[in-house]
């Protein structure tokens, strides 16, 4: 009976085992990903991830793809996000980590930001607005948020580093 009882521990301590490694294992969020359009009715993704690279800093990033054939987005200049009471964040531009270090061509349809700089973290109410760095002629674009997007961007852990 004894040795049952210790085949019965052994087999499902390895039913265990395996049900709990991987969740362990899966340590980083999946990306969150949206479609959205800006105020001349060109379509753009949002994705907002962990940056996954220990050749980067750490931290949640939003990358932003233009969908819409000629559009292409400034690879310099900051993310600007705003909200309806005056509340504003500027988010860095990290558009060098769309491509491995040491490699300098970077997509003109894509730019990534730091969202370390969204602190605090907006209110999930109110609606927010982006005004997107682009290369044409007016500079900047601007895209209203969807709701989902405005949760999840409030939801974001704290930053915790200082």
């Amino acid at each position: 009976m004894a040795a049952l009882f210790a085949a019965w521990l052994s087999v499902s301590g390895i039913a265990l085992t395996s049900m709990v490694l991987p969740l362990q294992a899966q340590t980083a969020v999946d990306p969150q990903r949206w479609s959205l359009t800006d105020s001349s009715g060109h379509s753009w993704g949002l994705t907002l991830f962990e940056q996954p690279d220990p050749a980067y800093p750490a931290g949640w990033r939003l990358r932003l793809t233009a969908r819409s054939p000629g559009q292409g987005v400034d690879h310099q200049r900051p993310l600007l996000l705003s909200d309806s009471l005056g509340g504003a964040w500027v988010l860095p531009n990290r558009s060098e980590e769309l491509v491995r270090q040491g490699e300098e061509l970077i997509p003109e349809s894509s730019a990534q930001f730091d969202v370390h700089a969204l602190d605090p973290r907006p209110s999930e109410v109110m609606p927010l607005q982006l005004e997107v760095p682009t290369d044409n002629q007016e500079g900047t674009t601007l895209v209203m948020l969807q709701p989902e997007v405005v949760q999840a961007l409030h939801e974001l852990p704290p930053n915790l580093a200082s």
